[in-house]
């Protein structure tokens, strides 16, 4: 079982995955406002650093998980 704060750092992990395909038509139904593109191109960088920064943080978790295990072993 995961813990909380493991399994809230999934959740985000996912709903940010799955989101970002979604960018490219808000960029596409907003051809006609280089502003609005522009904020698009941004929220779609943002949300690409934080699924990084939250997938690195998790590999972190999951190795830790594996180091105790394996001590236990």
């Amino acid at each position: 079982m995961l813990k909380n704060d493991v399994y809230d750092l999934m959740e985000t992990a996912s709903v940010l995955s799955k989101g970002l395909h979604r960018y490219a038509t808000f960029q596409k139904d907003a051809r006609g406002c280089p502003q609005c593109q522009q904020l698009w191109g941004y929220m779609k960088q943002t949300d690409e650093d934080q699924l990084e920064r939250i997938l690195g943080h998790l590999k972190q978790h999951f190795d830790k998980e594996v180091e105790v295990k394996l001590a236990s072993a």
